[in-house]
């Protein structure tokens, strides 16, 4: 009994670390979530629609790398940045939100620093790109 609480708290703060990860990533996990949807939609089998949805978010993780590497225009770098930002920021407050409501507090400030904090990793993960 006495390990199942520990156990139950880390289980609880790996879920809550996924989560804020998907929300860094939100542009291409909604760009391979509409690929595999559309693709399954347009009658393809549901395992090649998997594989369709994972090359989408796959690609577009691959382009964006490869965009921030290459473009030394800095205002086309800001651009790139903000295209991945702002959904990154979105996400993690809507992902914050709903923890502050399952809490049993509906604290908007906590939601805009959780969106603010997702969107600042996103951004630095394509400012400084590993090579």
């Amino acid at each position: 009994m006495f390990i199942l609480f520990p156990l139950m708290l880390i289980g609880v703060g790996f879920l809550i670390y996924a989560l804020f990860v998907g929300a860094t990533l939100a542009l291409p996990i909604g760009a391979g979530l509409a690929a595999g949807f559309g693709s399954a939609a347009l009658g393809i089998a549901p395992l090649p629609s998997v594989l369709i949805g994972i090359a989408a978010f796959m690609g577009v993780i691959a382009l964006g790398r490869f965009a921030a590497l290459s473009l030394s225009n800095r205002p086309a770098r800001g651009m790139l940045i903000a295209v991945f930002a702002i959904p990154a920021a979105i996400a993690g407050f809507s992902v914050a939100s709903a923890f502050a409501s399952l809490a049993g507090f509906a604290s908007f400030a906590v939601a805009l620093v959780a969106g603010g904090v997702s969107g600042a990793v996103a951004a630095h993960k394509l400012a400084h790109p590993i090579a």
